[in-house]
């Protein structure tokens, strides 16, 4: 259930990563799986939020897309380490 420390349920999707050029740096579209709700959207952003070069973080719970702006392309498993310590998995 929402709101506790462990991860919603939800239905696993195709990974889809896209990286293309932004003015303020790179943005890459990850999907993560698990997500339901807004605390879920909360607790994924704030992990991501704290990876270094992480410049901004937009999450769409209902297609579980992560798009993430950082300074230069970000290290794929640094993204699922902290997507797993909100929780929730990163699809590969």
């Amino acid at each position: 259930m929402c709101g506790s420390d462990t991860a919603c349920a939800c239905a696993t999707t195709t990974p889809v990563t896209e990286p293309a050029s932004a003015p303020d740096g790179t943005r890459t579209v990850y999907q993560v799986a698990g997500m339901t709700c807004g605390g879920c959207a909360g607790r994924v952003s704030k992990q991501l939020t704290d990876v270094p070069g992480v410049r901004d973080v937009s999450v769409d719970v209902a297609t579980g897309a992560v798009t993430v702006t950082s300074a230069a392309a970000l290290d794929d498993d640094s993204v699922a380490a902290a997507v797993a310590a909100a929780g929730y998995q990163l699809v590969r």
